[in-house]
């Protein structure tokens, strides 16, 4: 096994992973939510903020990958991914791979190419791509085929039968030969674009269609006699590197070619720029998008985050042996223990007692403070839990007292007044007053990667650095306890928020709207009768609102402009989570923005998304220009 320091820092999309390596920490999960008709012919648009999964979903169908897969199908830790695999018709279990994934990266050489919109510029785009679909796909077929030298590329034939007519790809018999046009024909157009103040050269005609996705679609490799790769897929990764112009240009003629394979596009939403903030997608039979931030936001894509994050942790902790645990959820502890918070849970019973002193001679209040005072007599966490319920149904019902009887109030009637997200509110208050450790456990660590696959490994990097801690002190078990739990990822949490103006181009700007909302939920969730249980994360603009930012005549001036560019970078960076709310018979409709839930612990909210406000877009706009303050409770911890 290599060394490995901290295995929950690497990144399994980085080339530098083995591919042996690279199917060993691969989670066979994501396949359960991966589309069905994702293998199908047609464009596939695969978008995400950064470090959600893409490149790693598309690297596991390049043939390196699933020869590793396939050679290792007899390994009891693979079986689930060969399964899956075998399912999907990818493998098969008595001959080698089936499926010809090229892949290709948008990173490097695409947006060299001249800026200007015209035929010369967008053929030698073209021409640039067909040429790299060939070479990349030939590579490909050499690595499926287990051919371990370029030259062997010389033993496939090219079947032209079903390839139309192309005029930029030539009709060569020998897979070697077409090869070497491909890199020589790379080369050219790199030479020309060397020379680009003078004329193009007439033995370089810019294409005039992709028709490196004809070729691929259609072409027939022969070797040792029979037909191979026959089922086949083309991946372009990184699409957000391309200009804007090579995108809709890509995009709109793949559409129109109507493909027979699939193609997989992936991009960041960053590429969508302030349309994201727009309604409606394009979909269609020839376009299909698949966002990966959405894949997991409904209740069942919720419970399968949850399976999908424990194998993912699972497989990179049994990838070291500084740990001597073998499961990562067995290294977090998410019960915590009164005597843990002895102190706290005292210091909590002190003050509920101070606190409804002035209720003691209130009849109407009697029975409930009866109650209070057992529960002030165990000195635990339930018990304190019961308190800090009471005392917001406390101050809710003497908000409430003049319109109401001032009769004397049961102990059933505050069971019924009593709800989960009460005591979920109630657990919150409990953490900012008294630091009872809120954010831990493993659900609770899933739900603050916010679904997303870097956020999880780096706040699980958070943990493992404490348990690490534990074994060269040579603590008794390599187990983290709630405290601790709470302590290492709220400084994660911290660390995340101080990164966001380095990270980001309107950073600064970013980083005062995201705490003024911070602030501006906090003084929601906080208020003494927790009106928003368990409290609120996110603020809406109603689509008048939205409109004034999207308005071509900007009625909100640059400013406007500037909050729908920062609003637009915050959600493609995964910032803020939009949700789109429908009208109601008293409201328009709008869209939320909820904070990133790791955001929240920085902000010491709760995780729970469903509390809100409306707000307005100048509001946003003098957030943004002049952090928002609190309104006189205690304020936030990060800022």
């Amino acid at each position: 096994m290599a060394y490995s320091p901290n295995p929950f820092l690497e990144r399994m999309s980085e080339r530098t992973t083995s591919d042996m390596e690279f199917v060993r920490l691969f989670s066979p999960k994501i396949l359960e939510r991966l589309a069905e008709d994702a293998f199908e012919g047609a464009v596939h648009i695969f978008r995400s903020a950064p470090g959600a999964g893409k490149t790693t979903l598309l690297r596991a169908f390049t043939p390196p990958a699933l020869r590793a897969f396939w050679n290792s199908r007899n390994r009891p830790e693979l079986s689930e991914s060969f399964q899956k695999l075998l399912n999907r018709g990818l493998l098969s279990d008595g001959d080698r791979p089936q499926l010809l994934g090229v892949y290709l990266n948008c990173a490097a050489g695409y947006a060299d190419l001249p800026a200007s919109v015209g035929l010369q510029q967008e053929g030698l785009f073209r021409a640039l791509m067909d040429c790299r679909i060939v070479l990349r796909t030939l590579r490909s077929l050499g690595t499926l085929l287990g051919m371990s030298a370029p030259g062997q590329l010389a033993d496939i034939t090219l079947d032209h039968a079903a390839v139309p007519s192309l005029q930029g790809i030539p009709v060569l018999a020998n897979a070697q030969e077409l090869a070497f046009w491909a890199e020589r024909h790379e080369q050219r157009i790199y030479a020309q674009l060397d020379g680009f103040a003078g004329p193009a050269e007439e033995s370089l005609p810019p294409h005039v269609r992709f028709e490196g996705v004809l070729w691929l679609q259609s072409i027939r490799f022969v070797h040792e006699g029979r037909p191979v790769a026959e089922q086949r897929l083309l991946m372009v990764d990184d699409m957000h590197k391309l200009r804007r112009r090579q995108r809709e240009l890509m995009l709109d003629e793949l559409v129109v070619m109507r493909p027979l394979i699939p193609i997989w596009l992936a991009e960041r939403t960053i590429a969508l720029g302030t349309e994201l903030l727009s309604q409606g997608i394009r979909q269609g039979r020839e376009l299909r998008e698949y966002n990966l931030d959405k894949m997991w936001g409904d209740a069942k894509g919720a419970v399968q985050f949850l399976s999908y994050a424990q194998n993912i942790l699972d497989r990179r902790m049994k990838n070291q042996d500084n740990v001597p645990v073998g499961s990562f959820t067995q290294c977090l502890r998410d019960k915590l223990i009164s005597n843990e918070v002895r102190d706290q849970v005292a210091e909590g019973i002190k003050r509920f007692r101070s606190e409804v002193q002035r209720h003691q001679s209130n009849q109407r209040y009697t029975e409930w403070l009866a109650r209070a005072d057992q529960f002030s007599g165990e000195q635990n966490l339930d018990s304190l839990l019961e308190l800090y319920v009471t005392r917001i149904l406390l101050v809710r019902d003497e908000s409430k007292r003049q319109l109401s009887l001032d009769l004397t109030l049961t102990a059933e009637e505050l069971e019924g007044r009593d709800s989960s997200a009460l005591r979920g509110a109630a657990e919150l208050f409990m953490h900012k007053e008294l630091g009872i450790p809120y954010y831990f456990g493993f659900d609770r660590l899933c739900v603050l990667a916010t679904n997303n696959v870097e956020e999880l490994l780096s706040l699980a990097a958070a943990l493992y650095v404490g348990l690490q801690s534990k074994q060269v002190l040579r603590k008794s078990e390599p187990v983290l306890s709630p405290l601790e739990q709470d302590k290492l990822l709220r400084e994660a949490a911290i660390r995340r928020r101080e990164f966001i103006p380095k990270a980001h181009s309107e950073g600064a700007r970013a980083q005062r709207l995201l705490d003024s909302i911070g602030v501006f939920c906090q003084d929601q969730t906080f208020a003494p009768n927790a009106p928003y249980a368990p409290g609120v994360t996110g603020v809406r603009l109603s689509r008048s609102e939205l409109a004034k930012l999207s308005a071509p005549t900007q009625p909100m001036g640059p400013a406007g402009a500037t909050l729908r560019r920062v609003l637009a970078e915050c959600a493609a960076e995964n910032l803020l989570i939009q949700r789109e709310t429908q009208a109601t018979g008293s409201r328009d409709s709008g869209t939320i923005f909820y904070l990133n839930r790791s955001l929240c612990a920085a902000y010491g909210l709760p995780l729970q998304m469903g509390g809100w406000r409306d707000v307005s877009a100048g509001e946003l706009v003098k957030w943004m220009e002049r952090r928002h303050t609190s309104s006189g409770r205690k304020n936030v911890e990060a800022i």
